[in-house]
């Protein structure tokens, strides 16, 4: 009955080992994708940013362009800055409000 109790407990001693010893890798691997999706936001934000800045530059290049007189059309520059100037006169009296 000894032989039997002990042959036992060495089965339930290695499966124990076995679990313990996955449990320790799947502990590992969550942690390596833990830190992997860190970066991976991190990056995300970044590049958020990037495309941003981006955007912003491509605004600003337009608004140049717009205002920048071609082949002497300045009239339409006065135009489009006429207009803008009316749009911040307006924004700025909503504000007020």
């Amino acid at each position: 009955m000894s032989v039997n109790f002990e042959q036992r407990l060495n089965e339930i001693n290695a499966k124990t080992r076995m679990l313990t010893q996955r449990y320790r890798y799947v502990v590992a691997q969550r942690n390596e994708a833990l830190e992997r999706l860190a970066q991976a936001n991190g990056e995300l934000a970044e590049a958020r940013r990037r495309i941003e800045e981006l955007t912003r530059q491509v605004d600003y290049l337009r608004m140049a362009s717009a205002i920048e007189a071609v082949d002497g059309d300045i009239e339409r520059s006065r135009k489009f800055l006429s207009e803008l100037v009316w749009e911040i006169d307006k924004c700025i009296s909503q504000l007020s409000d």
